[in-house]
């Protein structure tokens, strides 16, 4: 259907579509759901409450959509309910949404720094979530160059730090190797080789850097950056809506995989929809600066 249509639907007509078209929403739809003022807060809720995490399908779809609809949307207000994104997304193994929030972030630029600095040092956070902030700040300097040297000098300094976590000073390596940062090529180099030692030590040891490739990359120099700069948007476009109705089907028919009809992992859970007729929803807890009470709002 034409934007228009979607354009005459009423708020709560277009809120109702993000629980009810599974993954089939029409992409004219999201995009006038993301610049309607009025359901911006609405579905920053849906977003920031682990229970949406928790819904059964089809509702459960919703905060895949909000998650793709405020980051087109974009703007200082849709970082907050972004972070809590990172945290749920990460918590529930949701790759719809961990594989793009990079790019997601990318687009939202600066106000988003300070939030997911906070998340990279935040130890409690745990590796993949502080993995998923890395890549969210180096999609921000690879989309705002401005804000390049001071992003990845906080990569550098998750991968430097010798009293970090060795699964995040890998992770925080591959995001400098990625982008090739001559910065950091001799202190990748150094890493990769203490990585083979430890690999020569112990067979089981779960080495993240290989010094031939290392040496490689940095040779050949052509970045790895395509998973910093996808489109999210995508995801409404009709030949992937297609190829997703033929996934569904073949697992359907099949003994292996997960039916769009079956429920998510770690289902249960009310329906949020009803949100929307209890008036305004509650304006979310002022978090202060960044790490005041961590990165993701009060720990639980």
């Amino acid at each position: 259907m034409e934007r228009d249509y979607y354009a005459g639907l009423a708020d709560d007509q277009l809120f109702e579509m993000l629980f009810m078209a599974e993954d089939r929403l029409p992409r004219e739809a999201a995009e006038e759901a993301a610049f309607r003022d009025g359901l911006a807060p609405y579905i920053g809720q849906v977003v920031m409450d682990k229970q949406s995490w928790l819904a059964e399908l089809p509702d459960w779809w919703a905060v895949v959509h909000g998650t793709y609809i405020l980051g087109l949307r974009g703007g200082e207000e849709s970082v907050l309910p972004l972070m809590a994104v990172l945290r749920w997304s990460d918590a529930f193994d949701c790759d719809w949404v961990t594989e793009l929030l990079p790019s997601i972030f990318g687009s939202l630029g600066s106000p988003a720094i300070p939030w997911l600095t906070a998340a990279t040092r935040d130890a409690a956070a745990g590796w993949s979530a502080r993995d998923l902030a890395l890549r969210s700040l180096a999609s921000i300097g690879l989309k705002h160059p401005s804000q390049a040297e001071h992003v990845f000098r906080v990569i550098g300094e998750r991968f430097m730090d010798e009293g970090e976590e060795r699964l995040l000073r890998q992770l925080a390596g591959q995001v400098l190797l990625d982008f090739r940062h001559q910065n950091y090529r001799m202190a990748l180099i150094k890493f990769a080789r203490e990585e083979y030692a430890f690999r020569e030590m112990d067979y089981l040891y779960p080495a993240g850097l290989d010094p031939e490739e290392v040496e490689l990359a940095f040779r050949q120099d052509s970045p790895e950056l395509w998973h910093y700069q996808e489109d999210w948007m995508r995801f409404y476009d009709p030949g992937e809506i297609q190829r997703r109705l033929k996934r569904w089907t073949r697992e359907r028919l099949g003994t292996s995989g997960r039916s769009r009809n079956q429920k998510p992992p770690s289902g249960g859970g009310a329906r949020v929809l009803p949100l929307f007729e209890q008036g305004k929803p509650a304006e979310p807890d002022k978090p202060g600066e960044p790490g005041e009470r961590g990165p993701f709002g009060p720990k639980e």
